[in-house]
């Protein structure tokens, strides 16, 4: 009763008329302002202790945050009277969901009312209320003379401050309204998840799949810090504390993060080396956090991510400058997406550390922060395809280019090749047909032709003169001038035979030695004597001569002329000119022996 009315008499009447009343609160009302806290003495103190405490200050305002791991910290909130409460049932909340242990006492004086010992290492269940916040009934205080909230708050984390009065239905609204952002901000998330998902089933590119990872984690990260993952997957029972699950997920949206951004932005294949060895680190460093947070310890844990974060999120801005500055297209929405995200951090951590005033959506800044920069990074990957598709496209052109000059080059390479062998293939089949010395048909081809010749003069009806040459005396003209003069004489004779001839249709060949044969289709008798004697005049009127030697050769021509009728009897007309000819042999050589059969 003495320290009921001691705390009555400290409390003027001005000061009195200053504290919320509870007949006042409607729906929601902002305590920060009037709540005092006490800082760690160094040692741990009872209520008793820390009510008679001399040591009580105001909140700082503009501040969301005491500061991190700053142990024990009393908090009060003394009410002006609590004889008219509001119908409904309302709470005090602290719209903060990660302190490690909350005591809170409901005071009347000295007498506590009711008490609840809540917080993550005390398990999700031992909330006084279903929520992902800490949410206090203060129904106990109904009727107190001197109502009074004492709580004591012991973590390692951030200390944050966020303190107000509201009503059960206004707690409601408030719980829908956090409850419909929330599902916005996840289902943007979804749907950003699910396209990528998608572009990367289409593309096969890899650092879509470190993008969807990044993606995850932000998810997962953000779910942690609202207390979603606490209060829906990781309950208590679980293996996974939630400062762990805070420290993991913070430690694998770093790493995650910095694994897309090295794909992302072809670091190892657009970047120097000072770049590509602090990434490197970076990225080594970042994972080593991964698989370093379960020892850690978790305020040590916090600050070294919370700054390894900034680095990272700065680095990425620096890489995309850089890229920017190289001319990587998509480099610039990239820069503009970390740039955007390191926006938001630094807005976050000022607000933390008391630097700047605290927002009215402080503790949604990561997260819109995050989907901004998640979707200007979607849309830098639509700019890298659109990119990456132009200079497809382009090297596609070029490589047409190319190839259409090559196949024009292989087409005139090959034009070239084949009269090449056309005209190897000539050359070959001249010397397979042709005498390699007078240049005339060899015995060979001369076969071919000649009974080809004799069939067609049978289907037409037309005449076929035979003509059998022989160079006289040829024996005695090679003992007496050599072989080489004997050579020299049968290419000259080759050559007046071509030349006296002068016949398209005519077949002359060399029949073996110093014998040769000419066929003439559809030559008369008289055409046919005609040219056996111009022939055998060309050989009289011509002289060979080589350096050392001369001679006038003189041929023995065999004639016959034939109108064939026996498609069998080809043989027989050569055989009766070969016959002719040694009958001008018999007759002194130098003659033309003509037999006429059946040529009309």
């Amino acid at each position: 009763m003495v320290a009921l009315l001691f705390s009555i008499v400290l409390i003027s009447p001005a000061a009195l008329a200053s504290l919320p009343s509870l007949q006042a609160v409607h729906d929601q009302q902002n305590v920060s302002h009037v709540i005092e806290f006490l800082p760690f003495s160094g040692e741990a103190r009872s209520v008793a202790e820390a009510q008679s405490a001399q040591q009580w200050q105001p909140l700082p305002q503009n501040s969301r945050s005491l500061g991190r791991n700053v142990g024990e910290t009393w908090f009060r909130l003394r009410l002006s009277d609590a004889q008219q409460t509001p119908d409904a049932p309302f709470y005090l909340q602290l719209n903060y969901p990660h302190y490690d242990y909350l005591d809170a006492y409901l005071m009347d004086g000295t007498r506590v009312t009711e008490s609840f010992f809540t917080g993550d290492q005390r398990g999700f269940s031992s909330r006084p209320v279903d929520q992902r916040t800490f949410m206090i009934p203060m129904g106990a205080l109904s009727g107190a003379a001197a109502p009074e909230v004492l709580i004591r708050i012991d973590t390692p984390g951030p200390l944050l401050i966020p303190f107000a009065l509201l009503t059960a239905p206004e707690a409601a609204a408030k719980d829908r309204n956090v409850a419909m952002w929330l599902g916005i901000y996840f289902g943007i998330l979804l749907i950003m998840f699910a396209y990528n998902a998608f572009i990367l089933g289409a593309l096969r590119d890899s650092a879509y799949l470190y993008y969807l990872a990044y993606m995850a984690a932000v998810g997962v990260h953000q779910a942690t810090l609202q207390g979603l993952g606490y209060q829906y997957f990781w309950p208590e029972g679980s293996p996974i504390s939630n400062n762990y699950a805070v420290a993991l997920s913070s430690a694998l949206m770093q790493g995650t993060a910095v694994l897309f951004v090295v794909k992302f932005i072809r670091l190892y294949e657009n970047f120097g080396r000072f770049e590509r060895v602090t990434g490197s680190v970076l990225l080594v460093y970042s994972w080593l956090l991964v698989f370093g947070s379960p020892f850690m310890e978790y305020s040590s844990f916090l600050t070294v991510v919370n700054i390894t974060g900034a680095i990272s999120v700065f680095c990425g801005l620096y890489i995309g400058i850089q890229g920017w500055r190289k001319r990587v297209q998509y480099a610039r929405l990239f820069a503009l997406a970390w740039f955007v995200y390191l926006v938001f951090i630094g807005w976050y951590l000022l607000e933390l550390a008391s630097i700047i005033p605290a927002s009215t959506y402080g503790e949604h800044i990561l997260a819109v922060g995050s989907a901004l920069e998640l979707a200007l990074l979607s849309i830098a990957f639509a700019d890298r395809i659109n990119h990456e598709k132009e200079l497809r496209l382009r090297t596609q052109s070029r490589l047409m280019d190319v190839q259409v000059a090559m196949n024009a080059e292989l087409e005139e390479k090959v034009r070239l090749r084949t009269q090449e062998l056309e005209e190897a293939n000539r050359r070959l089949e001249v010397l397979s047909t042709t005498d390699g010395l007078t240049g005339l048909l060899n015995r060979r081809h001369f076969d071919e032709l000649y009974e080809k010749a004799y069939l067609q003069a049978c289907r037409r009806n037309e005449p076929l003169a035979v003509l059998m040459i022989d160079i006289d005396h040829f024996k005695q003209l090679n003992d007496e001038h050599g072989h080489r003069f004997g050579d020299i004489c049968l290419i000259e004779a080759g050559k007046l035979i071509t030349q006296t001839i002068d016949d398209n249709n005519a077949i002359c060949a060399r029949y073996g030695g110093e014998e040769f044969v000419i066929i003439l289709p559809g030559y008369c008798s008289e055409l046919a004597h005609d040219k056996a004697e111009a022939l055998r005049r060309a050989f009289e009127g011509h002289v060979v001569r080589d350096e050392a030697s001369e001679k006038v050769m003189t041929v023995s021509i065999g004639l016959t002329v034939e109108q064939p009728v026996d498609r069998e009897a080809w043989e027989k007309l050569l055989q009766a000119a070969d016959s002719l000819l040694y009958t001008a042999k018999r007759n002194g050589r130098n003659q033309v022996a003509f037999l006429h059969k059946n040529a009309g």
